[in-house]
């Protein structure tokens, strides 16, 4: 018996230092934080780090919940809101509200899918672009400037969290468009555990909010995943990491706007209805 522990123990240490990599990884992708690891990883870790954006993103929400109660103390909701979200976007180092700017400008270009592809590599945004940016960041603080109390603790804790199950969702068994990339190490086709252990996770992170307006978000944010899969798909035939970032915010905002539309007023009109 104490052989057979013995033998486990190196097993059990060998799961959780690799388990502790690809988190560290799914941090440095998804983050400015200085944490992904200083020596080259082999490309099994870096794909395997994909299924952990998930709890990347509940790690978010609740330093964002602990900073709105502190900034609380002081300001309105509405700078509490704006003021929170500017933080989200800066320790991600806005690269999703890039992708989210790219692929407007993409769906610019009409029914060109060589063109869409072409701007989706531009780093440049155009008017599209910007008009993404400016109605997503203005509804996400209008949506959280609306909730108090528990419900905007859960909003915080489930966007981050939701969005990034979303993006491994939007990616899963879909063709990387380009020979290069962020994505192309991340994603691979072969590997169905990916989409499972997020989906585990995000399921255990609703779970410690649960309520009608934390399952509302989470019914958006699965119908908005799966509408933009079918749409990806029939647009380009795939993804690229601007499209999955783009996927990321719409829910986000999504997610945002579901549980501020929850409330006292909606809940009226539909017991009229």
């Amino acid at each position: 018996m104490k052989e057979s522990h013995a033998q486990n123990a190196p097993a059990a240490k060998r799961v959780t230092s690799r388990i502790f990599e690809e988190v560290r990884l799914a941090l440095g992708f998804l983050t400015i934080l200085p944490v992904a690891p200083a020596n080259t990883v082999c490309p099994q870790t870096v794909t395997a780090s994909f299924r952990w954006f998930p709890l990347v993103g509940f790690v978010m929400g609740a330093v964002l919940c602990l900073e709105d109660f502190t900034v609380g103390l002081f300001l309105t909701r509405a700078l509490r809101s704006a003021i929170v979200l500017m933080s989200l976007a800066i320790v991600t180092g806005a690269v999703h509200l890039d992708g989210l700017a790219d692929t407007a400008d993409a769906l610019g270009a009409g029914r060109s899918r060589a063109r869409a592809l072409e701007i989706l590599r531009d780093s440049r945004v155009g008017s599209f672009g910007a008009l993404a940016l400016v109605f997503v960041t203005v509804l996400k603080i209008l949506a959280l400037a609306e909730l108090r109390g528990m419900p905007r603790y859960a909003a915080l804790w489930l966007a981050p969290g939701l969005a990034r199950w979303a993006m491994v969702a939007v990616a899963w068994r879909r063709e990387y468009l380009r020979a290069q990339g962020a994505g192309s190490v991340l994603l691979d086709p072969e590997n169905p555990s990916g989409l499972l252990v997020a989906s585990f996770t995000a399921v255990v992170a609703v779970s410690l909010v649960a309520s009608t307006r934390a399952l509302l978000a989470c019914v958006v944010a699965i119908a908005v995943a799966i509408a933009l899969r079918a749409f990806y798909r029939r647009w380009l035939g795939g993804v690229t990491g601007d499209l999955i970032g783009a996927a990321g915010e719409i829910v986000e905002v999504c997610v945002l706007v579901a549980m501020a539309a929850y409330g006292p007023n909606a809940a009226s009109l539909i017991w009229k209805g």
